[in-house]
Parts: C-alpha cells; sequence; structure tokens
C-alpha cells in the first residue's frame, strides 16, 4: 500500500509542477529583489519563530530568509522595514467546496465561473493560499484548473477532487444539476466511474460515509472498497467524509488515505491510532464546520467580529442576527447530538495530534453558512480551544498540509526557494491565535494581493 501512494504522490507531483506559476501577473524572473527586515518570522517548519528577520524575495520565490545580520541585502533591492510584524506562511486548506454558494443560497445557478472566480479571490483575500475542493465539482472545474496554471485566473491556488463518490439518497443530498456526484450501486459501477473520474486527472478521490445520525443510507464496504482500489489503481489517492470511529478503522483498513473529518461518536482508541500512523493515514478535523451545524442557535461573539463581517454579501449579517433565523436552530431536534459531536472531535483531535497522528488542516467552507476565508482562521481558534499549540494549528495549516497535497518542495513553508505566500500581520499568534486576524498584507508568489481589511500597504 505504500508504493501505491509513493506512486500516486509522483505522479500528483508532476501536475503541481505546473500550478507554481503568479496568477494573472505574468513571469516576474527580473523583479526586483525585495528585502522585508525587522518581523518575527514564523516559518510554517514547527521551528522557533526567527525574531528580527530577513526574508528575501525575488520574482515570485524566497530568494533568503534568516536572522538580520546573518544574510546580504542584495545589491539594488528594496527594503521595507516590517518590524513589530510577524511574517507566517499563507494557510493552505484541504476541505472546501467550491462554487455551490451565494450569500446564504446553495443553488445548482451558483456552480458558474464567475462565481468560482470569486470565491478563490475571497480565499486569498483572507489569507488562503491553496485550496483543495472536495468532491462537489462539476467538469468545468477542470477548464478553470487549465485557466489557472496558464496564470489567467487570479485567487487561491486550487486543487479539485472532481466529482465525488456518494449514494442515492444520502448525504450530502443533491446540490448542483445532479451531476455534482457519482452513485454507484455495485463494486462493479465504482470501479468504472473512478475510471472515467481518472480521465479529468484530479487531485483527489472522494467519497461519503455517514448517515447523517441515522437518517440517510450509508455507501456499502464492498463499494468504497472499490473505490479506494482503484483509486490506487489509477495512481490517485482517497479520501473520506466519515463520523464514526468504527466506519474510521474501516476505512484504514480498506486504504484509504485521509480521513475528511473528526471522528465525532466516540474517543478514538489505540487501535486506530497504530493503524493510521503505520499507513500515513492523515485526519481533516473541520471542527468549525462541526461548529456551524448548531452554533447560529446561539449568538456566537465572531457575528460581531469585522474580520467576519467584512466578507460578507449585503444582507447576510442582519438574517444570520434575525430571531426567527436562530430559532429555526434551536428547535432542531438533533440540536444536543450535533453539539455532543463537535465537543468529541476536539477531544479527538487533541489525543490524535498528541499521538503522532499527521493533522491536515482544513473547513468544510463553501456551502451555505460556512464562510469562505474566515472560517478558515476560525478553524485555528478551535484548534487551540481543543489543547493544540497555535504553533500546532499554525503547522498543520501550512507546512503539513502542503506536504500531504505532495507540494512540500514549492509551498506551505518559508524556506529557500519556495513560493513567496506569506501573510504580514500586526500581532503575534503565537501569543493569540486571533492575531491571524489582524492581518496587514497577503503576498502571493511574490506580489501583494489585497487582504480583506484592506491591507496592501507594506
Amino acid at each position: 500500500m505504500k508504493s501505491i501512494r509513493s506512486n500516486a504522490l509522483a505522479i500528483s507531483s508532476l501536475f503541481l509542477a505546473a500550478l507554481f506559476y503568479c496568477p494573472a501577473v505574468g513571469a516576474q524572473t527580473k523583479a526586483k529583489p525585495i528585502v522585508f527586515k525587522g518581523a518575527r518570522l514564523i516559518d510554517g517548519t514547527g521551528r522557533a519563530p526567527v525574531e528580527n528577520s530577513v526574508l528575501i524575495i525575488e520574482g515570485s520565490k524566497i530568494r533568503a530568509v534568516g536572522k538580520a545580520g546573518s544574510i546580504r541585502t542584495p545589491e539594488g533591492a528594496e527594503v521595507r522595514d516590517v518590524s513589530g510584524k510577524t511574517i507566517m506562511p499563507a494557510l493552505v486548506a484541504l476541505h472546501c467546496h467550491l462554487g455551490l454558494t451565494s450569500g446564504i443560497e446553495q443553488a445548482a445557478r451558483n456552480y458558474t465561473e464567475e462565481n468560482i472566480r470569486g470565491q478563490l479571490e475571497e480565499y486569498l483575500a483572507y489569507g488562503v493560499g491553496t485550496v483543495v475542493s472536495l468532491g462537489q465539482d462539476q467538469d468545468l472545474i477542470y477548464k478553470l484548473r487549465e485557466d489557472q496554471r496558464a496564470g489567467q485566473l487570479p485567487g487561491a491556488r486550487f486543487f479539485t477532487a472532481g466529482r465525488g463518490f456518494g449514494v442515492n439518497g444520502g448525504l450530502p443530498g443533491q446540490i448542483v444539476n445532479a451531476v455534482d456526484r457519482y452513485r454507484p450501486q455495485t463494486p462493479e459501477e465504482a470501479r468504472a466511474d473512478v475510471r472515467e473520474l481518472a480521465q479529468n486527472h484530479p487531485d483527489f478521490v472522494k467519497f461519503w460515509l455517514d448517515d447523517d445520525l441515522g437518517r440517510v443510507p450509508k455507501i456499502q464496504l464492498a463499494v468504497y472498497r472499490a473505490i479506494i482500489e482503484e483509486g490506487h489503481r489509477q495512481h490517485l489517492r482517497v479520501v473520506a467524509h466519515e463520523f464514526y470511529l468504527a466506519d474510521a478503522k474501516a476505512l484504514v483498513d480498506a486504504g484509504i488515505d485521509g480521513l475528511a473529518h473528526s471522528i465525532r461518536d466516540e474517543p478514538v482508541d489505540n487501535e486506530l491510532i497504530t493503524a493510521m500512523k503505520s499507513r500515513g493515514v492523515f485526519l481533516i478535523p473541520t471542527l468549525v464546520r462541526d461548529e456551524s451545524v448548531f452554533v447560529y442557535a446561539e449568538n456566537p461573539e465572531w457575528l460581531d467580529d469585522a474580520f467576519f463581517q467584512a466578507g460578507l454579501s449585503p444582507g447576510v449579517l442582519a438574517t444570520l442576527q434575525n430571531p426567527s433565523f436562530k430559532e429555526k436552530f434551536r428547535m432542531d431536534p438533533y440540536l444536543a447530538k450535533r453539539q455532543a459531536a463537535f465537543e468529541m472531535g476536539k477531544k479527538n483531535l487533541k489525543i490524535l495530534e498528541d499521538a503522532g497522528v499527521k493533522i491536515g488542516f482544513g473547513t468544510d467552507s463553501g456551502p451555505a453558512l460556512r464562510f469562505s476565508g474566515f472560517f478558515e482562521h476560525r478553524e485555528l481558534q478551535l484548534m487551540v480551544e481543543a489543547g493544540l499549540t497555535p504553533m500546532q494549528a499554525i503547522v498543520a495549516a501550512t507546512g503539513t498540509s502542503a506536504g500531504i497535497l505532495g507540494a512540500a518542495k514549492e509551498f506551505g513553508t518559508l524556506e529557500r526557494g519556495k513560493q513567496a505566500d506569506f501573510l504580514v500581520l500586526d500581532a503575534n499568534p503565537l501569543e493569540d491565535i486571533h492575531n491571524t486576524e489582524k492581518l496587514s498584507a497577503v503576498w502571493q508568489a511574490g506580489r501583494m494581493v489585497r487582504s480583506i481589511t484592506g491591507g496592501g500597504h507594506l
């Protein structure tokens, strides 16, 4: 199984090479070097931050990084004093969904090039440099992926799982014209569907294994085993939406590459931990997704957060604050179970992190009421609430997630030769993870882009 995963990563890397461009900007091979001096620098590897750092970028890449006095300033370089600020890598989000929602309306008509372009720009404005659209895309996504590789599509760099796999009547339901998902009935149909999907060279295969608290059918073991086996035969890595501990164990036993959500029904045990570590299976917690299914019954503090409100479409905030809207959530008969699942997911994240399981980063943002860009910052906060240190959360959201994508040599950490994708913050997120919201500027491939806070002045 390890050789299959290695081959999948190798094949994926061939496609990754085409992605490292400067979006909608063009070549910058002769650009003047820019030197950032004086910031605290968090490089995304987990190493201690560099105080009074020097970061030199040239074109789209990092030329040098280190402590002040250890690096010579290139002749003719533009020097920027960023003393008192913090620089960290742009976020890498492994679980999102593009094109589903406009405002808080989720409808088939929203899946358009214009909407997807806008969402990619919004992710980047919030400091999310890379996203994975995980399993609810139409074939339009492949044309847009080619546009982006050609430097014609600005916004966050994106990867896609194309059309995901579900079961008739199961999660997540029909959302986009009934063409956003395969629904095989037999292992033979599943294998044929995977082969069809593979013709488009998706970056992952995704399927759903969840009965929504016992309310809908789940995909059968023989069918999802066929998806995993055929995915690997096509040199594709496979991830699954799961909820239950027993299903997580069965998925790992079947050869899954990653779990797209927390385990939320009971505490994880040594059997699962040992299996995940020995097989290199990663977990994407998506804690904020689990918060979003009940939190609007309350009055979450972040509704008043200017950083949250900056990305909202007109009228959305009024809807979220409307008492009748909140009452719909309060009347949910599954409210207590959803809250308990959220708390269990947090506990299990801490256990898995402490045990050394590979933790990626993602939010399931994109569907209605899961706000692209802001939710990635909220996820960092919830990871810290779960017991991770701010550094552990940041590393999961940068270097580790880039590694899961097979792109560790290209982005995700601030090291020589890598893409100059980074955030400039006005305060230290290691002291308070909420400080990732104090976003002064966003840089992508060596160029500054406008942040959600209006930054762009550095």
